[in-house]
C-alpha cells in the first residue's frame, strides 16, 4: 500500500500509538513503529488496560487523561519528578499538568479531545508544548490550513474511537444500582440512531462513539505524529488498518462533513 514499504515497513516513522493489553509491540516494531504510549495507571479515564511506570520496559511516552483535581495533580507530580530515562515524552489532556511539566526535560504533547480546532489556539499551545493533537471535529480542508499556518508540525489523530463524553460521575454504577439492575461494563447504548460504548472506572464514566474513526488519508500529511488511540482494538485491527483495511464499523468522522447545521424553525426559513 501507499504507507508501507515494499519489504513490509512503514515509509515513515510518525505512528504514535497507546498500548493495551491486546497489543503486540514486537510486530509493530516489525512495521518500523517505535512509538508507543502507555496509558497510566491512575492517571487515565476511559481505559481498561493502564500501566505503572515500572511495567514500561520500552522507550515510551506516558499517556494521562483524566482532569485533576489537586490531590490527583499531586499524586501525578510525584511520578513525573521521578521518571526514568525511558520515558521520553507525555500525552495529556488537564491544563494544568502544564505546570508541573515547566522544568521536566521531555516531549509534551497537549491532547484536549474536541478544542484543539482552529490556528489561533494552536499556535498559542505550541509556544507551551512541542505538539497538539488536532480535534477530530474539524473537515480535511480545516486539517490542511491549521497545518500550513501553525507554527510547530501538529499531530493527527488517525485511527481509532473517539471519546465523545466525559463524565466525573460514575454513570454506568448510578444507573444499575438506581434502576436495580446488573452491571455492566463496557455497555453499549443507543439513542434513536446513535450508538455509544460506555466504559467506566473510579475516576468516571468515558463515552466513545461506536464507529472506529478511520483517517487513513491523514497518514499522508506533513504532521509531527500519528496517533492511534487502540483502546478496544487489537494488533490486527492496527496492522489492517495501515494496510488500508479496516475490519470493524468504521467513519470518517468529520473530515467531510461540516459540524454546521440549520436548526429547523430558523428564523430565515
Amino acid at each position: 500500500m501507499d504507507f508501507l514499504l515494499v519489504h513490509g515497513k512503514m515509509k515513515n516513522n510518525n505512528i504514535l500509538i497507546t498500548v493495551n493489553k491486546n497489543i503486540d509491540i514486537n510486530k509493530l516494531k516489525e512495521l518500523g513503529i517505535t512509538k508507543f504510549a502507555f496509558p497510566l495507571k491512575g492517571f487515565c479515564v476511559g481505559i481498561p488496560d493502564t500501566f505503572l511506570i515500572s511495567e514500561i520496559n520500552t522507550e515510551a511516552y506516558i499517556y494521562v487523561n483524566r482532569i485533576f483535581d489537586n490531590e490527583g495533580i499531586d499524586k501525578l507530580k510525584e511520578v513525573i519528578y521521578n521518571l526514568p530515562k525511558n520515558i521520553k515524552g507525555i500525552i495529556f489532556d488537564d491544563l494544568g499538568v502544564l505546570q508541573i511539566l515547566k522544568d521536566i526535560n521531555i516531549e509534551k504533547i497537549l491532547y484536549l479531545t474536541h478544542f484543539n480546532n482552529n490556528t489561533l489556539s494552536v499556535n498559542y499551545y505550541l509556544t507551551l508544548v512541542d505538539s497538539v493533537i488536532l480535534s477530530t471535529d474539524i473537515t480535511m480542508d480545516e486539517i490542511d490550513y491549521i497545518i500550513q499556518n501553525s507554527n510547530k508540525l501538529i499531530s493527527l489523530f488517525t485511527f481509532g474511537y473517539v471519546m465523545a463524553m466525559y463524565s466525573r460521575r460514575k454513570l454506568l454504577t448510578n444507573y444499575t444500582n438506581y434502576h436495580n439492575l446488573e452491571y455492566q461494563n463496557k455497555l453499549v447504548i443507543d439513542n434513536t440512531n446513535k450508538k455509544f460504548i460506555v466504559y467506566e472506572n473510579e475516576f468516571g464514566t468515558v463515552m466513545y462513539h461506536d464507529k472506529v474513526f478511520n483517517g487513513y488519508s491523514l497518514l499522508a500529511k506533513n504532521c509531527l505524529y500519528n496517533f492511534i488511540n487502540s483502546t478496544f482494538l487489537t494488533t490486527e485491527d492496527v496492522i489492517n488498518f495501515l494496510t488500508g483495511t479496516v475490519n470493524k464499523e468504521w467513519d470518517e468522522g468529520f473530515l467531510y462533513q461540516e459540524t454546521i447545521y440549520r436548526l429547523k424553525g430558523d428564523l430565515n426559513d
